[in-house]
């Protein structure tokens, strides 16, 4: 009795297979081509996460530029300070608008990853490049001004928008505001700021100051204060302390610090 044996044959991969990148190889029982999916789409998703995961980086870091120029303008009103330097603008409009424009592009981002369109998502990359160089910008401005905060407060001329208290209306509104929430008057120099309304037409002609110096603000609180002679009944009726004093003290102890760590945190990004 005659037993036929049977050998069973691998064939090499052929070249077109190896070029195509399909996977496949005809040698039987072989699991390669689904093995090789399963890599590729593996590496898409865990792409994909990455790259939700940016968005989320970007959706928290905008949140926190928004939070931080809205309070240095809402909280610290630096924005008023803009005698001293525009970059007392600069900044916390850079800060907010960079901000919104970072929350708009996390939403773009997110759009994009989950549609996988190659043209959202290159749109997408154009829009982080964008975003980086206002960043970059907003960088250079902040140490600008940690410069200006410890020097540029002695260089500022406030007499020329004192003059103007009674004339502009912009000039009247920040100066109360300030006096106001900073409990402080004039410009320079503790228990003297005061001093420098006399220099104005106000002080001058009607020996006046505004009624936002005042302690207790009422209309007409302010009238003929300079002819008070006892420095304590001054005291007793307005604020004596200079606003750019006072405000300098503040930006050293606290905007100083915001703004380094706003600086490392976006140059870490």
């Amino acid at each position: 009795m005659r037993v036929q044996r049977l050998h069973s044959v691998t064939l090499p991969r052929s070249s077109v297979d190896l070029d195509r990148g399909t996977g496949y190889s005809p040698s039987i029982g072989s699991g390669t081509g689904s093995e090789y999916r399963m890599a590729f789409f593996a590496t898409v998703e865990s792409r994909k996460n990455a790259a939700f995961g940016i968005n989320g980086v970007l959706l928290v870091s905008s949140l926190i530029l928004i939070g931080t120029g809205s309070s240095l303008m809402g909280f610290y009103r630096i924005h008023m300070l803009e005698v001293i330097t525009l970059d007392f603008i600069i900044v916390p409009t850079v800060l907010t608008g960079g901000g919104l424009f970072t929350l708009l592009v996390s939403f773009f981002g997110f759009a994009a990853v989950a549609k996988e369109d190659s043209c959202l998502l290159t749109c997408f990359s154009v829009l982080l490049g964008v975003d980086f160089c206002i960043l970059v910008a907003g960088i250079i401005s902040s140490v600008r001004l940690l410069f200006d905060i410890q020097i540029g407060f002695l260089d500022a001329d406030v007499m020329t928008e004192l003059s103007a208290y009674e004339t502009n209306s912009w000039v009247r509104y920040k100066w109360d505001t300030m006096q106001t929430e900073f409990t402080c008057c004039g410009g320079y120099g503790y228990a003297q700021g005061y001093m420098d309304w006399k220099k104005t037409t106000m002080g001058g002609s009607r020996n006046s100051v505004p009624d936002s110096c005042c302690l207790f603000v009422s209309p007409g609180c302010g009238s003929n204060l300079f002819e008070v002679n006892d420095i304590r009944v001054v005291i007793g009726k307005i604020n004596v302390h200079g606003c750019i004093t006072v405000m300098q003290r503040r930006m050293e102890t606290h905007v100083t610090v915001i703004l380094m760590l706003f600086s490392v945190r976006t140059f870490t990004k």
